[in-house]
């Protein structure tokens, strides 16, 4: 007779231990003492006892469907290791008979007589019966280090496990490399001056990227920011209870306050960015006081209207004094001169380039194999997702279920795919980028529009401070030509850990000066104009 073995174990313990290989021995010795002959032998590594999770029990249910009646017997060691859910293991059971195979256990007395069919029976239900306590038993060792003040699970972004690899007995402790970056993040979206979108700008900028050294997603700071985690809370999921933690809060009870509540006003939006050539930097350029963005507005003279910005934060102390919007342009304008490549930065920009991308391109091949591997997978897991279906082997809702979570997990790949950059192309965009850069002032005079607003924010993604723009996040590219004003605390050294993001804003920049204009309709909105003579204050 012909015979395949089942293994599983569901702990990296038992990988790296006995478990698996004592299994396996023993199952091997059992079909050679029942003169079986294995065609194939599956393992499973580190997996659940839950069927959807378990896929080399899904391929060893197609490789039985594939060879029907060619096989006659599934071995495994218990049948806890086969399955911990009664309806589990005989709606598994059954399907398996349809192709010709019977189950045989290696340490239990089960059979096709009545008597080993009533102690089949009972083994499944014990070992449903042992599942269950373990999970009530988790569930409750879990709600208990909540209690304790202690998270049982991952900490979130920004702080580490104490002990990695051992049982929480200990608080989480800040990661020295995000920590800090967070929490100033927190205070300056707290602030109520900056949307999400500039946070997450400034995030970029700082070099701040997960656990997997991707860059902060929209997601991921909308869970960082709903997370009262960070402000030395723990929330039981089960019953919803708060619980103070022992680990260090990174902002202050008050401060998360303060950011729930910007989270949920209706308009988290940046400011209305209407372009006027009276005021290029409406939206953009911020209050010294209270850090909002400046609104533009004219003031009529004598003999003509002068435009001047001003910040209509009701709680500022500046609301209502007007800054010269020539000032203040010319401060923008002074400043793009200040950061002109250097010439002799060039070469080395142009070599980091081309390291980035080497780079880039060899770890991009690595991750199209792996989410082909993975694809192909998943469409195995349908397929056969479908046929238990159409036997009538899992629920319509067990179906929907199961279907969704691979579906989604298929988007995600799709989603996710590593945007591929030519080595060619982005070195024709640096170098047509090249007159441009070194003419910044004379460059962003030209532009008109959208691609005004665009380049303000590739050049300084939050904006600056009236006054302050020599301290302001300046964009990527501009910190790898070397044109910072000296002293500057936000200069990060030169390397290939920002390949993405470079790739991304020379794109950018290419597309802001030669790409096609954006067509977009917009509703052009009365200036609002002051009856007043008013004399600017600075």
């Amino acid at each position: 007779m012909n015979g395949i073995i089942y293994c599983r174990v569901s702990s990296k313990e038992q990988i790296e231990g006995t478990s698996l290989e004592s299994q396996q021995s023993a199952c091997l010795e059992y079909a050679d003492a029942k003169d079986l002959r294995v065609l194939r032998v599956f393992i499973e590594q580190g997996e659940s006892a839950k069927f959807a999770d378990r896929t080399q029990l899904i391929e060893l249910l197609d490789y039985c469907r594939m060879n029907k009646n060619q096989i006659q017997v599934l071995v495994v060691w218990k049948l806890d290791r086969f399955s911990r859910n009664v309806e589990d293991h005989f709606s598994i059971k059954a399907t398996l008979a349809k192709y010709g195979v019977r189950i045989v256990s290696v340490t239990e007395p089960i059979d096709t007589n009545p008597e080993g069919r009533l102690m089949e029976t009972i083994l499944a239900g014990f070992a449903q019966f042992d599942n269950d306590i373990r999970a009530a038993r988790t569930v409750q060792g879990m709600r208990r280090r909540l209690q304790d003040g202690i998270f049982p699970w991952m900490p979130p972004l920004g702080y580490r496990c104490a002990a990695p690899g051992e049982r929480k007995n200990t608080p989480d402790v800040p990661d020295p490399a995000r920590f800090d970056l967070l929490r100033r993040a927190w205070r300056e979206f707290a602030s109520g001056a900056y949307s999400k979108r500039d946070i997450r700008a400034m995030l970029a900028q700082w070099g701040l990227t997960t656990r997997k050294g991707k860059p902060i997603s929209d997601q991921t700071l909308d869970n960082i920011l709903a997370n009262p985690f960070y402000a030395g809370i723990l929330v039981d999921p089960w019953s919803g209870k708060e619980y103070t933690g022992l680990h260090t809060p990174m902002v202050t009870p008050e401060e998360f306050a303060r950011a729930q509540q910007a989270v949920s006003r209706k308009n988290r939006s940046r400011p209305h960015h209407l372009y006027r050539e009276d005021f290029p930097l409406r939206g953009f350029v911020r209050c010294a006081e209270c850090k909002h963005p400046l609104t533009g507005a004219l003031s009529r003279g004598r003999s003509r209207s002068y435009p001047y910005y001003n910040c209509h934060n009701r709680s500022c102390a500046r609301r209502g004094k007007a800054l010269s919007a020539p000032s203040v342009d010319t401060e923008f304008r002074t400043f793009l001169s200040e950061i002109i490549p250097k010439q002799e930065c060039s070469n080395t920009l142009e070599e980091v380039v081309r390291q980035s991308l080497a780079v880039k391109q060899t770890g991009e091949q690595a991750g199209l194999e792996r989410r082909k591997k993975r694809t192909n997978q998943i469409s195995r897991e349908l397929a056969q997702l479908i046929d238990l279906r159409t036997k009538g082997q899992i629920t319509d809702q067990e179906f929907a279920s199961h279907r969704s979570h691979l579906l989604d997990q298929r988007n995600a790949l799709l989603v996710n795919s590593a945007t591929t950059y030519s080595t060619d192309e982005i070195m024709r965009k640096l170098e047509d980028l090249s007159d441009p850069l070194m003419q910044l002032p004379q460059t962003w005079e030209t532009l008109k529009g959208t691609r005004s607003l665009r380049f303000d924010q590739l050049v300084l993604p939050a904006g600056f401070v009236a006054g302050e723009i020599r301290t302001a996040q300046i964009g990527l590219l501009f910190r790898l030509f070397g044109g910072m004003p000296p002293g500057d605390p936000h200069v990060v050294p030169r390397g290939i850990k920002f390949s993405n993001q470079l790739m991304q804003e020379i794109t950018d920049f290419w597309s802001v000066l030669f790409g096609p204009e954006e067509e977009k309709i917009v509703k052009i909105r009365p200036i609002r104009r002051r009856y007043r003579k008013r004399d600017p204050v600075s």
